[in-house]
């Protein structure tokens, strides 16, 4: 039960970040909460201790303030990007631009950190797909950060062509 009731409550943390700054911050302490009562158990995810990968520090990232810069990024992604996306898709994509360049700084702290990197295992297609049509922005340094922080995905930066 500890399983489904963190993963549900960091879901509903990350979709309510993009809503409002920091509107993730009481889902994300609940799953804290579920963390550290099953932490008691036998199963591997749970603890500091569990590798670098786990329900652990998943959380522990999310509920840090060293990645607050995150937080901040996603809402200026979701919300001042994404969202205006259809009635001013350039100042839109610029968002996008300015909201990846905060990532980096986060990078440049944490080189290979999880929770960038569970950021780009799920967003990598949408900015390839943002950056592969509409209203031309200048890319150059948005490809050189989305290289930088995501290597693995190069071919879908790769296709992003202005």
């Amino acid at each position: 039960m500890s399983l489904v009731a963190f993963h549900v409550y960091t879901i509903i943390g990350m979709d309510a970040a993009t809503f409002s700054p920091r509107g993730g911050e009481p889902y994300f302490q609940i799953a804290k909460q579920i963390t550290n009562t099953a932490a008691g158990g036998n199963y591997q995810g749970w603890k500091a201790s569990d590798g670098s990968q786990s329900r652990y520090q998943l959380n522990d990232a999310l509920v840090s303030s060293v990645y607050q810069e995150f937080h901040d990024a996603m809402y200026q992604y979701h919300r001042k990007g994404l969202d205006v996306m259809a009635d001013n898709p350039k100042e839109a994509k610029d968002e996008i631009i300015a909201s990846i360049a905060k990532l980096r700084s986060i990078n440049d702290r944490r080189p290979n950190s999880f929770v960038i990197r569970t950021f780009f295992d799920a967003k990598a297609d949408e900015i390839q797909s943002i950056f592969s049509g509409g209203p031309q922005v200048n890319i150059v340094s948005l490809v050189e950060n989305l290289n930088r922080m995501a290597p693995t995905k190069r071919s879908n930066w790769d296709q992003i062509k202005f």
